[in-house]
């Protein structure tokens, strides 16, 4: 039985993603979809809180601190209702 993801935590997935892409370059988009189907097999993501954990997700695949603080900082702001 497939998990329930909110739509709207979906949109902020999509908005999280295009930042990531932009930081990390087109291979971003492949490592985006790696993670989300991680993201996505873990369980049920019904609160702004579990794009979180996607959002961490991401962010390991940054190297440099301070351009991953900052991904995190503008991927945080795409959670909100």
């Amino acid at each position: 039985m497939p998990h329930r993801v909110l739509p709207t935590l979906l949109r902020m997935c999509a908005a999280i993603d295009q930042l990531f892409i932009v930081e990390v370059g087109p291979f971003g988009r492949q490592l985006a979809e790696d993670a989300r189907a991680v993201w996505l097999d873990a369980g049920n993501r019904l609160r702004p809180a579990d794009v979180e954990q996607y959002v961490e997700m991401l962010a390991q695949y940054i190297d440099d601190p301070e351009r991953r603080a900052a991904f995190v900082t503008d991927a945080r702001a795409c959670i909100r209702l």
